[in-house]
């Protein structure tokens, strides 16, 4: 069993910051060097306005039904057991999968700053943050609360770092002016990419369950983690390609590093440069927590219900759920041999199609749970989950830019998922329910 009331709202908010803080530091830069800076700034207040709308919907649902399962939760309770597994399914395999993008950020900002990354880097870092993990949720997400605060000072610092160094003929010459760079194919092929700057704030409701008064502590952590990451990705997305030039940024696997020492003013020795390198890394092991709590939580929440073996479901004497922990490990780490380019369209698919169900579940809850008690309760929500759905399936639809390998093969783990629901449905006779309906 989970420990309950630990959690009080900063630490809601230093989860939520932690979880998508990686993406403002490494990733979205893929979007950069092929479609040119005004694509990407429209795009990213597009994806700002569908993750705002996620996240005010998540703050009313997590508020109404704490469960440790997050999404899957949700979706199970408005659409039936199949659903809501296969939406926890994808979420945990996203995460999953993110892990391997999070460790290959880290080595490379480290080979950059201290000139130490590659393979050893990332075995150390899948045993260090398993370690803590397996110790306990309060030793891991006090840990992650300051990285992610040391993290967001750091974008902050090299904003302020960069200002004097902004030319506008970076952000709007390079490509032929702001206006001729605007296109629909344009912003279509930036939208996964922008989206990085803030996907996976809708995991930090699988917290609900372990908060105090998640009533309180729910809606106003995750407001708190949004309007900090709104302000550190409009820093980045303007500071960094407007002192270094789009095609430098875009083409880095250290874009933040990268800007500073291409900027003209720092060098690589620079106390600065290394500063902000050093926070860099601080936010993408920030993010690497944070992911492997969320996965982990998700792997327990469908082992505890019956979808997967029950072995994903032990806690030991501190509550931590450690044969998920280990099971992540063991698939995450062989991911970081993948490209993170096509890890992140993996992430996004992924993840955007769990987003498409939460946002339908969130009407559907509207009129079915009207029952259940909303601390937390969204003005307009089914108007603006409307509009999510809308946005979602644009995003959905620019990650198919993705090779057909990667798109067969997670093409695969779905149809291995669905067996395993009809195999375990088949054992019992019936289709599979929550075991535990205090939960759901």
């Amino acid at each position: 069993m989970l420990r309950q009331a630990v959690l009080r709202w900063p630490q809601i908010a230093g989860l939520g910051i932690s979880l998508v803080i990686a993406g403002q530091f490494s990733g979205w830069n893929f979007g950069l060097a092929d479609n040119g800076w005004a694509n990407m700034l429209l795009a990213t207040l597009l994806m700002a306005v569908l993750s705002c709308g996620l996240a005010l919907c998540i703050s009313e649902l997590s508020t109404a039904m704490p469960h440790a399962g997050g999404v899957f939760a949700y979706a199970q309770s408005a659409f039936g057991p199949f659903v809501g597994y296969l939406v926890g399914a994808a979420c945990a395999l996203a995460l999953i999968i993110g892990t391997g993008a999070a460790a290959t950020f880290v080595a490379s900002y480290m080979e950059s700053v201290i000139g130490f990354g590659g393979w050893p880097v990332k075995v150390g870092l899948f045993a260090l943050i398993i370690g803590v993990h397996i110790r306990g949720v309060g030793e891991a997400l006090g840990l992650t609360l300051l990285a992610g605060a040391i993290a967001a000072v750091t974008l902050l610092v090299f904003g302020a770092a960069m200002l004097p160094e902004l030319e506008t003929a970076n952000l709007l010459g390079e490509t032929g002016g702001f206006t001729a760079a605007l296109s629909l194919h344009g912003i279509f092929a930036c939208v996964p990419f922008a989206i990085w700057m803030f996907i996976c704030i809708e995991q930090v409701s699988s917290a609900a369950e372990e908060a105090a008064n998640p009533g309180h502590a729910m809606s106003r952590g995750i407001l708190a983690a949004v309007a900090t990451l709104l302000l550190t990705a409009v820093t980045v997305l303007v500071c960094a390609p407007g002192a270094a030039g789009v095609q430098t940024v875009g083409a880095a696997a250290d874009p933040l590093f990268a800007a500073m020492t291409h900027s003209g003013s720092y060098d690589a020795s620079s106390w600065l440069a290394r500063l902000v390198g050093a926070g860099a890394i601080c936010g993408l092991l920030a993010t690497f927590f944070s992911v492997v709590y969320s996965a982990s939580r998700q792997l327990f929440a469908l082992a505890r219900d019956g979808y997967l073996p029950a072995s994903l479901a032990r806690t030991n004497r501190r509550g931590s759920p450690f044969v998920a922990l280990l099971v992540l490990a063991v698939i995450g780490l062989p991911l970081t041999l993948v490209s993170p380019e096509k890890l992140l369209l993996c992430v996004v698919l992924l993840l955007c199609s769990c987003h498409l169900f939460l946002f339908a579940a969130y009407i559907r809850m509207r009129r079915t749970h009207a029952h259940l008690p909303r601390p937390f309760r969204l003005p307009g929500g089914p108007l603006i989950a409307g509009l999510g759905m809308l946005l979602t399936l644009v995003v959905i639809s620019a990650c198919f830019q993705m090779e057909v390998e990667m798109l067969s093969a997670l093409a695969a783990v779905a149809v291995a998922l669905i067996l395993n629901y009809l195999v375990r449905a088949a054992r019992i006779g019936k289709p599979l329910v929550s075991e535990n309906p205090d939960h759901v």
